[in-house]
């Protein structure tokens, strides 16, 4: 899995802070830089962990109820909207090139 996360490391009056803007709860404060390198690495490792199990647990699902999650929020007519030559236009709405007459 290949994941980019910011770091923010700062200098403060009393040591050092740093955190991860996508990490929720990610402050820490430390004496050294390395200080809080190391517990922003414990942090990171648990985020790309957390992250890798919801990867790998979102595949053991059926397609139609992938679709339905990635559509429940959806209004009848933005479903509506969507193309239903998808897989046969398929070219055509991943690489824009015009549609194949039928």
């Amino acid at each position: 899995m290949n994941a980019k996360i910011s770091i923010q490391i700062e200098k403060t009056q009393l040591g050092y802070s740093a955190y991860s803007p996508e990490i929720e709860g990610s402050q820490v404060q430390g004496d050294s830089v390395e200080s809080v390198v190391d517990a922003l690495k414990t942090i990171l490792s648990t985020y790309l962990k957390k992250q890798e199990h919801q990867i790998d647990s979102g595949t053991d699902k059926p397609i139609w109820e992938i679709a339905q999650q990635i559509t429940q929020d959806m209004t009848e007519e933005e479903i509506r909207q969507l193309p239903s030559d998808g897989a046969e236009q398929h070219d055509h709405y991943i690489y824009g090139i015009p549609k194949r007459k039928s």
